[in-house]
This record gives structure tokens, C-alpha cells and sequence, in this order.
């Protein structure tokens, strides 16, 4: 994706993380805030990002991203992180405190090595089934391959793992984050010929 279309991504992602387990666990179970507010994290989160994510398109609209950090995770500027915590506060009272719970207990099941985080993954609803997920995560994979290293991912529904799990990612941890069962993947770099 080009720097000029991630606002275009963060409403992708805020509609297709809207439903997810761990969203309404962190903003509550009313989706016009779950998406509003996820919209706002999202452009933060992608803007963050070292490299663009991946993404497809039909004609001008993003119908899928596959967003990804290198190692040692995305770095926000000074101002990024301002942004950030103002969205988290203005969610709610109890949000900014879930945030941190949350990002503490994703850093317990983090690689202990070099590795790659794989995510957000989304793809437009009327479009899920279609392969364009798949195609993403192909990519993404064959990335990692070629530079030989792990990548991991997170995920709060069990039919994105049996997804992942095609593409030689494997259950290594499990854990309740925010009361919600999370499943922590990492996929080892396929050498040629393997």
C-alpha cells in the first residue's frame, strides 16, 4: 500500500476488527464505538509502521491489508504515542488501563528471538472466503523466507488458526487476555528445497 491509502486501511481494519472477541473485550460491545474508535487506533498503528502493509485492491477501494513489524516492533514517534493514549483515554475510563494489561500480556508470549509480528490481518466482510486473506499471508510468508526469519501472530478466533496453520504456522502458547482466549503462532523461515 502506498503512505497516501493508509487512511483508507484504518477503515478497513476498524470495520473488520469491530466484532473480534479482544476489540469488544478493550472498547465494550457497542459496535459504532468498537469501529470508530478501532478506525483511530488502526491509522495510528499503520502510520507506525516501518513498511506500508500489503494490500488489494478493487478498482480504488482496499478490500484487504496485511500489516507486519520487523523485529523489535513498530516505533511510534513522540507524537504517535500523544495520539495514541488520547484515543485510549477518550474510549472509555477503564480502556487505557485494558491497553496496557493487554500489551503486557502479548509481550509474555512474544519470541524470545529475532522474529517478524504478522498483523492486522483484514479483509473486506463481503469478501472473507474468497482467498484474498490467503493470497496476503502467501506473500507475507514467502517474505519471511526469503530473509529467513520467524515470524509470529496472535489471534483471537480459532478458524484463523486452522487458516494459519496452512501456511506452517503453529500453536505455540495460549493464554486469556482481557478474559478472552488468544492463540500465539510463530512459523519458522522454509529454506529452498525444504
Amino acid at each position: 500500500m502506498r503512505r497516501d491509502e493508509l487512511p483508507s486501511v484504518a477503515v478497513l481494519l476498524g470495520r473488520a476488527y469491530r466484532d473480534n472477541p479482544l476489540t469488544i473485550a478493550l472498547l465494550g460491545d457497542d459496535p459504532e464505538l468498537c469501529m470508530r474508535v478501532g478506525e483511530r487506533i488502526h491509522a495510528i498503528r499503520v502510520a507506525a509502521m516501518e513498511r506500508a502493509p500489503l494490500g488489494v485492491k478493487s478498482g480504488n477501494r482496499v478490500v484487504g491489508v496485511c500489516g507486519f513489524e520487523p523485529p523489535g516492533g513498530a516505533t511510534m514517534s513522540p507524537e504517535q504515542q500523544r495520539q495514541m493514549l488520547t484515543v485510549l483515554a477518550q474510549a472509555g475510563p477503564d480502556v487505557l488501563g485494558k491497553a496496557q494489561e493487554m500489551l503486557t500480556e502479548f509481550g509474555k508470549h512474544a519470541p524470545g528471538q529475532r522474529h517478524w509480528k504478522l498483523g492486522p490481518v483484514a479483509v473486506a466482510p463481503h469478501l472473507q472466503g474468497s482467498g484474498i486473506g490467503s493470497r496476503m499471508v502467501e506473500q507475507f510468508c514467502a517474505r519471511m523466507d526469503a530473509l529467513g526469519d520467524l515470524a509470529c501472530l496472535d489471534t483471537d478466533q480459532v478458524k484463523n488458526v486452522r487458516l494459519y496453520e496452512k501456511f506452517g504456522f503453529e500453536v505455540v502458547d495460549e493464554a486469556a487476555v482481557l478474559g478472552v482466549p488468544m492463540w500465539f503462532m510463530t512459523r519458522p523461515a522454509v529454506r529452498q528445497g525444504e
